[in-house]
Parts: structure tokens; sequence; C-alpha cells
């Protein structure tokens, strides 16, 4: 697929798309859903691989990358996720000037659990889902969903993506 042909399916410019490639970008988690898709392939397979079968993340360790490619977007920082790894583990954290984006989907299940604050989780076609501190849910990942943080206080949530890896396909 041409870097033209995956920008136009990923809803980015192709000069992104040549940045992501040379490492001069890095993308927002949204951007990184919207190319794994446009490419068939999971998340986690964009990621580096990780050369052992333990991981250690200590606190404040882990890049953490902005939801949406916006500058007052939510951060999330991987925990856990890598090429042929089921599960995709992250800390989200939004303050109250920060958004945690627009409707997404993907392949696979989804956990979301409320360390600290609380958000509102909106599965399309659905009643909104309020969450507070303590309270989780789970649902399926393919269901467009949002995620709107309510009240006044910052929130913290761990998320946990789970999705049978695809096949790699080498050519």
């Amino acid at each position: 697929m041409s870097a033209t042909a995956l920008a136009e399916r990923a809803g980015v410019s192709q000069p992104y798309i040549s940045q992501l490639e040379s490492g001069k970008a890095s993308p927002s988690i949204n951007t990184l859903y919207r190319v794994a898709n446009a490419l068939g392939v999971t998340p986690q397979d964009l990621l580096p691989d990780g050369d052992d079968t333990t991981v250690v993340i200590r606190a404040g360790q882990g890049a953490a990358r902005p939801i949406e490619d916006r500058p007052d977007a939510a951060l999330a920082r991987f925990l856990v996720g890598s090429p042929d790894s089921i599960l995709q583990i992250q800390e989200v954290t939004v303050d109250p000037d920060q958004d945690l984006g627009g409707y997404f989907d993907h392949d696979g299940e989804e956990f979301v659990h409320v360390l600290d604050g609380a958000i509102s989780v909106r599965l399309q076609g659905r009643s909104p889902i309020d969450l507070g501190h303590g309270d989780a849910v789970w649902y399926q990942a393919t269901t467009p969903h949002q995620w709107v943080r309510t009240g006044d206080s910052p929130a913290r949530l761990l998320v946990v993506s789970a999705a049978v890896p695809r096949p790699r396909t080498h050519g």
C-alpha cells in the first residue's frame, strides 16, 4: 500500500505518514489505532517488539502520548503492549482542561477501571455509563465508544484492551 493510500484510509496527511515511517513523529493513541485499522493490523503490531517475557514498568517510566492529535488531549501511558501480545494496558490521565477525544473502535475487548475521578463511557446506541472512583466497565471494543471526564476533578483510568493477534504477513 502506498503512503498516500494509507494516509487517506487513516485520515491523516501523506507527509505525516512519512514522518511516522522515519521516526520524526510519534502518533497519538487515536492515530495509532486509525493507522493500524487502515493496515489491517493491531496497534501492538506497530509498537516496538519486546525482547523479554517479563515487562517491568516503574512509576514514572514510559512515555505518555496524547490520546488525539490536539494540544488539549488527555495522555495515555502504555504499560504493556507489543506485537504478538493479547493484552494492551494503558494508564490514561485527563485533567479538567483536557479532552478524551471522540468515538473510536478497534478489534477485541476493553476493560476500563476508574482509579481516580469520574468518567462517562458512551457506547454508540446505548445510554451513557457513569463511572466513579473504583468503578469499572467491560465491553466489546468493536462497538464505537467514547470516554468523557465528568465532574471538576482530574481522572485516571486503567484501560485493558485484549485482542487475538492477527497473523503477520511477510512479503
